[in-house]
């Protein structure tokens, strides 16, 4: 495994994007007044588009007024060309008043954007909530945004057979060996230029090759492009995330499938500085040093003695959480002001009833969990729903939320759609025992299932195998749908 010699070097060598040079300079606050007056520092984000209007990056609002966009390897331009769940990096400014350091204004002066993988799915699941695409395994979850041409039967699956063989494009985080949660899925038109972001395995330094995933990788070409990384003859790539970019590919790899390609360039994945005093992140966990240092994708965090935590602990930190970390960004470490856990629960249901004075309701075929709302739970879609007391039972809701004590949920969004017998629940299992499964504090029974419905990462695994070593903290993702009075489960999906 890489030293973190080798990480930090990575860190300070790496500035693979032109956002360096046109975001600002110093990360020094600038005076704008004096006492009371107002100062700025320069800052650089990275994670999902979550909203329009200006953008939103990880729930965070720019104003893009004069913003650059650097779009998957176009010329820069003031063309605002972003999606929905792309994954960018934003370089800019954070205006805050002196005295308080109250924020009043995050500016955006670059924001770059590269797909996390793009080339022709090899295989796609019955059910529509994963694919293979370069050897990647590929999973869909309730806040994947999904081009309308590839939807599946509800808005939060793909349709097996038009997504199969099809050239799309992927933005999401890298969030273990070989696998990928989407945020944004959409067909790629023009000439296809495959590409994929992944965590480097089995790097052999004589035949010139390495693997991620199932994807093995050929860099061996005198004319590939290897200037960012470091040299592939004194020091071993493994455990580095990169980006890789080749003109073709085959089938053949390790694994049924797996895959081939030359590279014309890889780099590594990098914030392209080194230094920022105001630096967000958000991304998948992908290595442990020890308790509070940890890498997010291949970025190295330090927490210390000031560091506060949301939505967790520090020995909740493990390979595979899902974080947003904030704080400053000094040679190559970004030491944690606040860690927030985004272990999101993720469900699409049925309301059964609804209690406006306790700002709660219930779902069909969810016997044990009540979800909660707050003054922050954001509330829309059909009729422009206000509060709890607009909604009624039979109503379809998509909900995000965190778990609060045993059964309770409090929503952090809440989406009102049209009718639909539609349900799924993904979740953490707290006990399993076949044909039981408990998640949020309701237990359900499978026995509906039928064998073809439990699948895993590869396909479909049957009942045996998916109980088998089913353990708590493991997420698994089920679907049903309503028939009368009740939900009957069609199928489960482990998550590995």
């Amino acid at each position: 495994m890489p030293s973190r010699l080798f990480y930090s070097l990575v860190g300070l060598a790496g500035i693979f994007l032109s956002v360096a040079s046109c975001g600002p300079a110093a990360p020094t606050p600038q005076a704008g007044g004096g006492i009371g007056g107002t100062g700025s520092l320069a800052t650089v984000s990275s994670g999902p588009v979550t909203k329009f209007g200006s953008v939103f990056v990880s729930g965070t609002e720019y104003d893009n007024t004069n913003t650059l966009y650097c779009i998957d390897h176009e010329p820069c331009s003031t063309v605002n060309r972003l999606k929905l769940g792309m994954v960018v990096l934003v370089n800019g400014t954070r205006t805050v008043e002196y005295g308080s350091n109250n924020t009043l204004l995050h500016t955006a002066d670059t924001i770059t954007y590269e797909e996390t993988v793009e080339g022709v799915v090899q295989s796609a699941s019955a059910d529509g909530l994963s694919f293979v695409v370069l050897g990647q395994v590929v999973f869909v979850n309730l806040k994947t945004e999904i081009d309308p041409s590839l939807q599946g039967a509800t808005p939060h699956s793909l349709d097996p057979g038009k997504v199969l063989n099809a050239l799309v494009e992927i933005s999401g985080f890298v969030t273990g060996d070989g696998t990928i949660l989407a945020t944004l899925i959409q067909p790629h038109t023009g000439i296809p230029h495959y590409e994929v972001e992944g965590m480097i395995k089995n790097h052999d330094r004589i035949a010139n090759t390495f693997e991620i995933g199932s994807l093995v990788v050929n860099y061996s070409r005198p004319t590939t492009d290897l200037s960012q990384m470091p040299s592939p003859t004194s020091q071993s790539w493994n455990g580095l995330v990169v980006f890789v970019l080749g003109d073709q590919w085959n089938p053949g790899g390790p694994g049924p499938y797996g895959a081939r390609m030359n590279a014309t360039s890889v780099k590594p994945k990098t914030l392209g500085v080194s230094d920022s005093e105001d630096t967000e992140v958000e991304d998948f966990v992908t290595r442990i040093e020890g308790p509070g240092d940890f890498y997010l994708n291949n970025v190295h965090v330090q927490t210390d003695t000031g560091t506060a935590f949301e939505g967790g602990t520090i020995t909740d930190i493990l390979v595979g959480s899902h974080l947003e970390v904030s704080g400053p960004l000094r040679n190559g470490i970004l030491t944690a002001a606040s860690i927030e856990f985004d272990d999101e629960v993720e469900l699409v249901a049925n309301v059964e009833s609804v209690t406006p004075a306790a700002n709660s309701l219930t779902l069909l075929g969810l016997n044990g969990l009540t979800v909660t709302f707050d003054g922050r739970t954001d509330l829309s879609g059909q009729g422009n729903p206000t509060a709890v007391g607009d909604l009624h039972s039979g109503d379809h809701l998509q909900i995000h939320g965190r778990l609060r004590g045993s059964g309770i949920l409090l929503a952090t969004e809440v989406e009102r759609s049209d009718p639909s017998s539609q349900v799924q629940l993904e979740g953490y299992v707290t006990d399993a025992a076949d044909p039981w499964l408990t998640l949020l504090g309701s237990r359900i029974d499978t026995t509906s299932i039928p064998e073809s419905g439990f699948r895993g990462r590869s396909g479909t695994i049957g009942r045996s195998t998916f109980f088998a070593g089913l353990g708590t903290a493991e997420q698994v993702t089920l679907q049903g749908r309503v028939v009368g009075t009740q939900v009957v489960w069609t199928a489960a999906r482990r998550a590995r």
